[in-house]
């Protein structure tokens, strides 16, 4: 299956290793029912996340100096696509050896609920079911989430803005044409 196939369903990228090395598994959301169905690349969660952006033409160095400076916050970062999803990132895996990434990315519409777990951990409960083990403690991942919906909330603001600004405009036009017919 190709990632830019199914883009739009995309709704999670865990790390996760393999008989070929450090993988991605990719959770999608299917159907009317929105069920999820995964499956998995021979890509790094960052080369397949880069890879979902270039299908939006999004660019994702300039996303993270916006979320940076407006939010002051430091790596890792959420990434937002333009159709609203937001993902955020949670420690997914312990790395088996050192520099090896261990952050997934997932879009906050699939997360149920945060509960602990032992070892100072914790695990989200998905949307159907799924119970997927988190390498934070719960405070860093309910903060991580919290992050993740001010995110959605000033993109729809700045969506609705700019849907007024529009709207203004489009009476200021219609204003201007109808005195002209006068």
């Amino acid at each position: 299956m190709q990632l830019e196939e199914v883009c739009h369903e995309i709704v999670g990228l865990v790390p996760v290793y393999e008989q070929n090395g450090d993988c991605c598994r990719i959770y999608r959301q299917v159907g009317e029912d929105k069920s999820l169905t995964k499956f998995t690349q021979p890509r790094t969660v960052e080369m397949t996340k880069r890879q979902l952006a270039r299908c939006y033409a999004l660019d994702l160095t300039a996303q993270g100096i916006l979320l940076r400076r407006e939010y002051q916050r430091s790596s890792p970062l959420p990434f937002y696509l333009y159709d609203g999803r937001v993902f955020i990132p949670l420690k997914m895996r312990m790395p088996k050896v050192a520099g090896d990434p261990s952050y997934g990315y997932l879009e906050m519409s699939v997360i149920s609920r945060v509960i602990p777990a032992g070892n100072n951990h914790c695990s989200l409960i998905l949307q159907d079911g799924t119970s997927l083990p988190v390498y934070n403690q719960i405070n860093t991942a309910r903060l991580s989430i919290y992050f993740g919906i001010e995110i959605k909330r000033d993109i729809i603001a700045r969506r609705y803005g700019q849907q007024q600004e529009a709207l203004q405009a489009l009476q200021i036009l219609h204003g201007y044409l109808q005195s002209q017919r006068k």
